[in-house]
């Protein structure tokens, strides 16, 4: 007999064979069950997670001669020949090579037919979203209405492609990728009754380069098996893949903590040497920063990572002595470079530039932290965020890696220089000029300050107008999007408020109207003034303090960058 590959041969043959989709099964098994299966599934979800299986258990519960059951026997005729491909009712279709009309009409007319060996008809198309559009119209009245002994399950990678006029006649199950434990488990359970000699740290490995796919998770292994004719171990996957191992990440981290190019350097060196792709291990760098980041900002999420635990445990030990800044840095560099580095002509080159580049980045710091520091914020945490350097000098020209963040160096030089500035509370911390007095800015600012004393609810709509005085009338201009606020300053009880108020803060009597019209420019602006004054947001405030340093107004600009609210 021919040899059956692993991921034929250990194809799951009941529901409580399936991995990592209980959501489906026990659905499936309540629906057979209580006799309420629907006439049209679809199975969605990535390459290798189980859709084909599933609708292949499907058939045969509903087939069975003991059925329909959500435990087929596995031993009647009907379970065997399904088991086996064989069954005339089960007809599978791949959508890819049958896209057109004419095949959804052959499809039809086939499903007419009574079946010939089961008890149900059943249509498995693989692929659906390859369907054309005239095909997926044709299906739509035998999906609405099918005949009572037919059954629809169609599998799809890209569910988006479908229309919705199919999507609303089917019954959705999305299948989700396995998680490294899972794929492990499952492999171990096999090699184990195939008797293959394999170490926990290549099935680990296997486990996480199938990415969550159980069939490349087989297809790995067997591979792996055919190449090896003792033991297969961790180096033996590394070597038949071309991979670069866990321990060689863990040590360009290192590098890159230590400000060491030339040990970063080697590192590419020996990859080089021993054949690996370096454009790969560029992609692996994207995902070994992204990992730090992760256990950076929450050591909980140390679960999303799909590494083995003892490297999880190395990443989280790094990644402490790292600031999250920096790691974003990383990542969105590293992620940037992987996209020249897929078309560069000599990709080592390259590389090793992106290389020192890590290693010689500065320390990223929020400008909010510099204004701690500067306005002398009591209990304001230090430069850095907290947390050690990773000692990696952003080149001249490169772009800032976050709005808001600066190099750490550049941020103890303007420290530096603004010690005269933190030591002055005067220097430190300078009010917003004010308004001229009298002006209608500052009479209007005045007049919603003491509204907003009074009734927090009228103050707060008053700020969406903007003042018009016009003799003895002070118009407030609301635009009409602005219907709410309008309507409540437009209460009687509102606008005796602002009448009363209003004589006080102007000195004369002054009737309120209110008004439906969009401002002219300078009265929005005088708005915009009025409202930076009275309420201004967070980040008005932040930024307010920012541009009004003149060190770190000049900081600001030389680096083109962008106030942010860490919080």
């Amino acid at each position: 007999m021919s040899y059956q590959v692993l991921a034929r041969k250990w194809r799951p043959q009941t529901f409580a064979q399936m991995v990592g989709q209980e959501h489906v099964t026990t659905t499936l098994a309540n629906a057979l069950g209580s006799g309420r299966v629907a006439h049209a599934y679809l199975f969605t979800g990535p390459r290798g997670c189980g859709k084909t299986t599933m609708a292949r258990l499907l058939a045969k519960a509903l087939n069975c001669d003991l059925g329909p059951t959500p435990q087929p026997c596995g031993e009647c005729a009907s379970c065997k020949a399904i088991a086996a491909g064989t069954f005339l009712d089960v007809l599978e279709i791949d959508a890819a090579s049958n896209t057109g009309v004419d095949n959804v009409r052959e499809l039809r007319e086939n499903a007419q037919y009574q079946p010939t060996q089961g008890k149900k008809r059943i249509f498995i198309i693989d692929e659906v979203h390859m369907l054309s559009k005239g095909a997926f119209n044709a299906l739509l009245k035998t999906l609405e209405e099918p005949p009572p002994h037919c059954y629809f399950i169609f599998a799809t990678t890209e569910p988006v492609r479908i229309p919705r006029t199919i999507l609303s006649r089917c019954q959705r199950f999305d299948f989700r990728l396995f998680r490294l434990e899972e794929l492990v488990a499952h492999l171990g359970e096999i090699t184990r009754a195939e008797s293959y000699s394999i170490t926990p740290q290549a099935l680990e490995l296997l486990a996480s380069l199938a990415e969550g796919s159980m069939r490349d998770a087989l297809s790995l292994l067997d591979q792996a098996i055919s190449s090896v004719g003792g033991t297969l171990d961790e180096a033996a996957v590394l070597s038949l893949y071309g991979l670069v191992g866990h321990d060689r990440y863990l040590a360009f981290n290192e590098a890159l903590l230590a400000h060491d190019a030339r040990k970063a350097l080697d590192l590419v060196d020996e990859l080089a040497a021993a054949g690996h792709d370096l454009v790969e291990f560029a992609r692996g760098l994207v995902g070994d920063f992204r990992d730090l980041l992760l256990l950076r900002l929450d050591p909980a999420l140390a679960a999303r990572i799909e590494k083995p635990e003892a490297v999880r445990a190395a990443l989280a030990a790094q990644a402490a002595r790292c600031s999250v800044q920096d790691l974003l840095h990383l990542a969105q560099r590293a992620a940037d470079n992987y996209a020249r580095l897929e078309h560069a002509p000599q990709p080592r080159w390259l590389l090793e530039a992106q290389v020192v580049e890590y290693a010689q980045l500065e320390s990223q710091v929020l400008l909010s932290e510099i204004l701690g520091r500067l306005e002398g914020i009591g209990g304001a945490p230090t430069l850095g965020g907290g947390a050690a350097s990773t000692g990696v000098s952003t080149p001249p020209g490169t772009p800032s890696p976050a709005s808001g963040a600066v190099s750490r160096a550049a941020a103890a030089r303007v420290v530096s220089a603004s010690q005269s500035l933190v030591a002055s509370s005067a220097a430190g911390a300078r009010e917003a000029p004010a308004l001229e007095p009298g002006s209608l800015a500052a009479l209007f600012g005045q007049l919603v300050e003491r509204v907003h004393a009074q009734k927090p609810a009228i103050g707060s709509c008053l700020l969406a107008a903007a003042p018009r005085l016009c003799d003895d009338v002070l118009q407030l201009v609301f635009p009409p999007e602005h219907g709410f606020q309008r309507e409540t300053v437009s209460q009687r009880r509102a606008l005796a408020l602002l009448t009363e108020l209003a004589r006080e803060c102007f000195g004369r009597t002054l009737r309120v109207e209110v008004v439906t019209q969009v401002p002219e420019r300078d009265e929005e602006q005088l708005r915009q003034d009025v409202q930076r004054r009275v309420a201004p947001t967070k980040q008005q405030e932040l930024e307010r303090r920012a541009r009004e340093n003149p060190d770190l107004g000049r900081l600001l600009e030389g680096l083109g960058g962008q106030v942010i609210d860490e919080g």
